[in-house]
């Protein structure tokens, strides 16, 4: 969804958040559907991730006297960010949005974030050979077959650790395998396995060279297999010195790269700088997830002065 005001004077200012949370867990020992106050502290799903960012850009909105502004501002909401990305990706292929400068508001605790990692997601399936648990030498493990692989990648992702960009805290791509599943019987030899990965790139070339890569592994395995590419992320990086400059000095802090994927690599991909900027804590996703009044509060503020300054 899009919400626009004044558009005569490029460029205009974007502020941008996505609308959807993920799922609750059983751990919750607050109802996550109802927002819970419990001194400073705001409980609730979503509190921190992102709705309370939501919240503060739309205060900062709601204090600033529109009429005194020379350019015009762009609120933009997303869906699907915690599951594909692919709100933003539909989003920005429909809209030619008249903005130079885009204010992410994920939780960074009000650090500007000028640097997230790429991320590609693959699925792949092992095809081995069926046999009587009896006989192994009879099959082929299609379980030991993605054992195999992953004791492989994970060395090669040990070289890639040589390969840094100290913007990032992690400064290296990193590697997580997520899901396995394959075998049904315990006295047959399984003949399927399926494993999904993800790794975090911190450049542009980075993610189908690793890809290339697996490629690679797997055709030297000489095994039979199938590969799906399931998500695809070039990293962002910002390099507008201006717009670096302003928000350290409206936030009084240095910029600094994240180790997570955002919408801000479909910004940059379409030509638009973009911050990453927020209230929050490292409570994002976890159970009896929440924020503060004075995070809100100091980031209401600083979302006023970007506005003053980039719009006035």
């Amino acid at each position: 969804m899009l919400a626009k005001y004044n558009q005569n004077i490029k460029p205009v200012l974007t502020f941008s958040g996505h609308t959807d949370t993920v799922p609750e867990t059983l751990k919750w020992k607050f109802n996550p559907f109802k927002l819970t106050p419990k001194g400073d502290k705001l409980f609730g799903l979503g509190t921190c991730d992102m709705k309370g960012p939501i919240a503060a850009f739309l205060a900062a909105i709601f204090k600033t006297d529109l009429t005194k502004l020379k350019k015009g501002i762009n609120l933009v909401f997303t869906y699907g960010e915690e599951i594909d990305l692919s709100g933003i990706q539909k989003f920005l292929k429909k809209v030619k949005l008249k903005t130079k400068y885009v204010v992410l508001a994920e939780d960074t605790g009000l650090k500007p974030v000028i640097a997230s990692k790429g991320a590609f997601a693959l699925k792949i399936e092992f095809i081995g050979k069926q046999a009587h648990g009896s006989e192994v030498n009879k099959g082929i493990n299609a379980i030991l077959l993605a054992q195999e692989f992953i004791v492989k990648l994970k060395n090669y992702f040990k070289l890639l650790e040589q390969e840094r960009d100290r913007l990032f805290e992690i400064p290296y791509a990193t590697l997580n395998i997520a899901k396995i599943a394959g075998g049904d019987l315990i006295n047959r030899v399984p003949d399927y396995c399926t494993l999904e990965l993800e790794y975090r790139t911190i450049n542009d070339k980075q993610g189908i060279k690793i890809y290339q890569q697996i490629l690679k592994i797997m055709r030297l395995m000489k095994c039979k297999f199938k590969i799906y590419l399931k998500l695809q992320v070039q990293p962002m990086i910002v390099k507008n010195k201006k717009f670096i400059a302003d928000i350290e000095k409206i936030t009084s802090q240095k910029v600094s790269g994240g180790n997570g994927t955002t919408e801000g690599s479909f910004y940059s991909k379409y030509g638009y700088d973009c911050i990453i900027l927020g209230p929050g804590n490292d409570m994002a996703h976890e159970a009896d997830e929440y924020i503060t009044r004075e995070q809100l509060e100091k980031a209401q503020e600083i979302y006023q002065k970007i506005i003053q300054a980039y719009c006035q």
